[in-house]
């Protein structure tokens, strides 16, 4: 699974306008978080495979009731 560029921008700029970033500092930290994105996503991606290897799930467990 692939993530796409800016997939996750609105998510990182919310959390570090939370954190009370804005200006030039909102600028340099937006774009030094959205260059950390493909590794932790593909961290996190290993990180559950190797947690659920030999184990099998249903949907409705993976993704909750909605897909059931």
């Amino acid at each position: 699974m692939a993530i796409h560029k800016g997939e996750f921008d609105v998510e990182i700029l919310r959390d570090l306008i939370a954190e009370g970033y804005e200006g030039q500092e909102l600028l340099e930290k937006f774009i030094s978080m959205r260059e950390k994105v493909p590794a932790a996503f593909d961290k996190m991606m290993q990180d559950l495979i190797d947690q659920s290897k030999g184990e099998s799930y249903t949907m409705q467990e993976v993704f909750g009731d909605e897909y059931a």
